[in-house]
């Protein structure tokens, strides 16, 4: 008895082993790369939000101290007219 079938054409070549393992090596080494330039990328961004709070924080220094600076000049002036006055009592 004859049975009737088709043929199997191999009309596209399979990969070999060693291809598949090339081709997994590669997706490996994008993996890690593409892994690497996300770390990078959020310790640039770790490093702005850093120097953004020290910026936030040296300018809230100098406003306070520029406040002092203004309060002391205040007081300085304010103990010479008592001291002015003090001169004219003797």
């Amino acid at each position: 008895m004859t049975s009737i079938g088709f043929k199997k054409m191999n009309w596209v070549t399979k990969k070999s082993a060693w291809q598949d393992i090339q081709l997994a090596k590669q997706k490996r080494k994008a993996s890690a790369e593409r892994i690497n330039r996300m770390n990078s990328a959020a310790a640039g961004f770790q490093v702005a939000q850093t120097m953004q709070s020290q910026g936030i924080g040296e300018l809230a220094a100098q406003s306070a101290q520029s406040r002092l600076q203004t309060k002391v000049k205040e007081m300085q002036a304010e103990m010479e007219q008592q001291y002015a006055s003090f001169s004219k009592l003797a």
